[in-house]
Parts: C-alpha cells; sequence; structure tokens
C-alpha cells in the first residue's frame, strides 16, 4: 500500500491570543464524546494502526452526518470535507469560527475543508499535518498505532525530567508533561516545533520546553524519563531525520546514537522508552545491537522487549524502501531501565496485536519491578503480553 501524494502549501496551527477559546474549543470536543473510548465506539476499532489506508481496511464503513463523533472523524481524521452546517449543528458557529482560526479548517462555499488532522491521545487533543504525504514541506507525523502504543506503555510514573527526542507533533512529551516536573521536547524540524508548541497550548501544557536540536545535541544534561519515536525506515533516498520516517540507510542513524548515550543522559533509575522498527541484519536481534551500541553494557539495563516480528514490513514512505531480507526485523517499543544492582534483565513480552482493549486504550504498562528477579518467583510464572 502507498500513500496518496500531494503537493500543496498548508499552514502551521495558529495559537490564539485569547486562551480560552482554545479552551473552549477542547471542551466541547470532550462533551461530544470525541476521545478514545468515543472513536472506538464508533468504529469498532481504535487507534487504527493504518489511519491512511482506512478506506482500504474497512471499506464497509461509512460515516452517519447525524452522529457527532462521524462528523469529527470524517474531518479530522478522515480528512473529508463536510457542510459547515453539518459542524454547527453537532457544536455551534463560535466552534467553527475558532477551528478556522486556528487554521485546522477552511470555509469555502459552505463546506469546511480539513487542513490538518486532531486526534483524541490519553486525554490530550494533537494537531498534526494531514494523512497524504506532502512534498511542499518537511510534514509533521500523524498518530499511527504505535504513537498510541509508546503513549500507553510508557510508565507514569512522577519523574522529575523528561527529554522526549524527535518530539513531531510533541505528543510524547506533553504526555510526559502530566506527571513529569519539565520536559525537553526536541526536534530538528521548525514546523515539528510549531505544532508542538500549539498543541501544549491547545491543552494547557506549560511545562514543555520546545528546542531545537539533533536529538541531544542541544540538550543539556540528564534526565530520569526519556521517551522517543524517531524515524526508523531504512531510505537510500533521504538522510536520516530529513524527513519522518528515514532512519538512513540501514534504518539506524538516530536510534544507535541514542543507544549509545543512555550512560550518559539517562539518570540512575531513570527509564527510556523507545519506539522504533528494528531492521536487524538477517540472523541478529534487537539484543545485539543494543549491547554493541552501549559498547557491551546492556547487562546493566533491565529491558522490557514489547516488539514484534515483521518480516513482511512494508514501507509506504520511503521513495527507495530496502527491499531485501527482513526476516529478523521487529516492531514496538523497548523500554530500558538501568539496573541499580549493575546486573539486568532482557524480557521478550510483545506479541503482534492484543495491546489494544475494546475502548481504545493500551491494556499493558511497561513495569520492571514486575519482572524484576525474585527467588520466589519462576520465569514460567511471570505473565507475558499476547
Amino acid at each position: 500500500m502507498k500513500l496518496p501524494v500531494v503537493c500543496e502549501t498548508v499552514d502551521a496551527p495558529r495559537v490564539l491570543n485569547d486562551s480560552t477559546r482554545m479552551t473552549a474549543f477542547t471542551t466541547t470536543l470532550r462533551a461530544l464524546g470525541y476521545d478514545l473510548a468515543g472513536c472506538a465506539a464508533r468504529l469498532g476499532s481504535f487507534p487504527r494502526l493504518g489511519v491512511n489506508f482506512w478506506d482500504q481496511m474497512h471499506p464497509h464503513w461509512k460515516p452517519d452526518p447525524g452522529h457527532p463523533v462521524d462528523t469529527l472523524i470524517s474531518l479530522f481524521i478522515d480528512g473529508t470535507a463536510v457542510a459547515a452546517d453539518c459542524l454547527r449543528s453537532h457544536t455551534s458557529t463560535s466552534f467553527v469560527d475558532v477551528a478556522c482560526e486556528m487554521s485546522l479548517l477552511k470555509l469555502n462555499d459552505g463546506m469546511l475543508q480539513p487542513k490538518l488532522c486532531l486526534f483524541p491521545c490519553y486525554g490530550l487533543y494533537i494537531v498534526t499535518d494531514g494523512s497524504a504525504r506532502n512534498t511542499a514541506f518537511n510534514q509533521v507525523m500523524w498518530l499511527w498505532g504505535e504513537s498510541f502504543l509508546l503513549g500507553g506503555l510508557a510508565n507514569r510514573a512522577p519523574r522529575r525530567r523528561a527529554i522526549d527526542l524527535g518530539t513531531g507533533s510533541g505528543i510524547h512529551a506533553l504526555l510526559a508533561s502530566v506527571h513529569c516536573e519539565s520536559v525537553v521536547a526536541a526536534d530538528v524540524s521548525p514546523r515539528a516545533l510549531e505544532f508542538g508548541r500549539y498543541n501544549a497550548a491547545l491543552n494547557g501544557r506549560t511545562n514543555v520546553d520546545f528546542v531545537l536540536s539533533d536529538l541531544f545535541n542541544a540538550i543539556p544534561g540528564s534526565a530520569d524519563m526519556l521517551v522517543t519515536n524517531v524515524p526508523y525506515a531504512p531510505d537510500s533516498a533521504a538522510k536520516a531525520g530529513d524527513n519522518f520516517w528515514s532512519g538512513g540507510l540501514d534504518g539506524f542513524d538516530l536510534l544507535r546514537r541514542i543507544v549509545a548515550a543512555l550512560s550518559e543522559r539517562l539518570d540512575d533509575g531513570g527509564v527510556a522508552h523507545i519506539n522504533s522498527l528494528y531492521p536487524n541484519a538477517p540472523g541478529t536481534t534487537i539484543r545485539e545491537n543494543f549491547d554493541r551500541w552501549t559498547a557491551g553494557e546492556i547487562d546493566g539495563y533491565e529491558v522490557l522487549d514489547h516488539t514484534w516480528a515483521v518480516p513482511t514490513y512494508e514501507d509506504a514512505l520511503s521513495d527507495e524502501p530496502y527491499e531485501g531480507d527482513k526476516s529478523a526485523w521487529r516492531f514496538g517499543v523497548v523500554s530500558l531501565r538501568r539496573a541499580a544492582s549493575g546486573h539486568g534483565y532482557w524480557r521478550e513480552l510483545g506479541k503482534r496485536g492484543g495491546f489494544f482493549a475494546s475502548d481504545g486504550s493500551c491494556k499493558f504498562v511497561a513495569d520492571h519491578d514486575l519482572y524484576a528477579p525474585s527467588p520466589s518467583i519462576e520465569e514460567s510464572q511471570k505473565p507475558v503480553l499476547v
């Protein structure tokens, strides 16, 4: 499957001077039931793991224009034009005006043309670029299923400082801002930082610092939480970070730099949650790669490996996608915590599917304490994600 390709200028979302109007906008969304559970109830499946291919995956789903959630899904996820009077009937003239002023929608001859996506995600509302591949600029990635997976799996225990690398829309920085004293959100894309700052304002989050940075380069100090979903696709036509999908020739250009920096950038007791495609060479494993990138010190980390095999992974974005042996490729979240004793473990827990509940929430949390070595608990008794 390939994404549709367009080439058109699209303005970044605009923060309104009157924050109360933005608050009223999100309050209306919540009142209408435009959240994970509400979307799941209407779609029968949410998060939509292939949001860009929804028509191909579920061709028989048709939105009911009389239902407010369906109307919002049509506009903000499917990118389908809707009559302005239809949205006004569910909301208000003020709601429509605010959506247009924030550059989410454009009114044209009585029809609302969606310009950007707007996703509900674990209590937040996140605006991204549209779901078609746009060659006019460096897009801000929409929320695919991986965003909900990483957002749900990350342990939300109170933390001092979080760093989100490759923040994009800011989703993971903003989720971290709820339970962390402060958050640094980094990206090499100025457009991404515009979206991140807008989403922070939309959700009333004030403890996130958005920084133009190539991974850690412009960020001083360490953190006790690291979260990242950096570009990962092997792509011979684009350098790592040139867009939101390319991880360089082997897909690991950014990931290896992050893992190699853990010893300096992650506090004792700190946790790193890394969502990625892991395009391992045939016959190799994620653990072997991490051990090499940490200079042989991976045994000093407690690792929860929530990944699954993807030997038929299909790259829908790269101009020159990798066409070789994918037998060792995996996808998912790897969570690492520095072991206080210096002796860690590697637990392989993930299997494809089964992560999301019927209400769209994530059923599991990366709880390192659950898997800590204990003489009273046999390995066979420890739970495994299915």
